[in-house]
């Protein structure tokens, strides 16, 4: 399914964030892996949760009927990936928790792109996925 042009930003990011999520999964030297996920978390995850927190949610709400267990199931997971670059951050985690982040990460990334997005895409007209497109572009360009 071709994805609404307001949400193709959020899903052009997953690809790097599905990256990261291969590299945690598929390492067996937790502090190399900690470092690469630190750096994707640093440079595009924590921004892209943001956005879709502050920016999508508040949207699709305003102009739509919200898929309330989905929107539930993306805060819950948002704060489990937080927690875990938290976590990484302050060092320890041992490879199994690194590699468990790891599909966290991409289960998470694969629900919003199969579940989430296109309850968003069904729930709002052409109007307001115009208004959400606008809102996503300028939260992109202000970091």
């Amino acid at each position: 399914m071709k994805r609404a042009e307001a949400l193709q930003p959020l899903s052009r990011e997953h690809l790097a964030a599905l990256l990261a999520a291969r590299k945690l999964r598929q390492a067996d030297d937790a502090e190399s892996a900690a470092q690469a996920f630190l750096a994707f978390w640093e440079k595009d995850g924590r921004r892209h949760f943001r956005i879709e927190e502050e920016v999508l949610l508040p949207g699709w709400a305003a102009f739509g009927e919200l898929d309330r267990p989905g929107v539930a199931r993306m805060l819950e997971e948002h704060l489990a990936i937080r927690r875990e670059a938290l976590r990484l951050q302050l060092g320890g985690l041992a490879i199994e928790q690194v590699q468990a982040l790891g599909k966290l990460l991409h289960d998470h990334v694969r629900f919003e792109e199969r579940e989430l997005f296109p309850a968003a895409e069904a729930a709002l007209d052409a109007d307001a996925l115009q208004r959400l497109a606008v809102a996503i572009e300028t939260a992109e360009e202000t970091g």
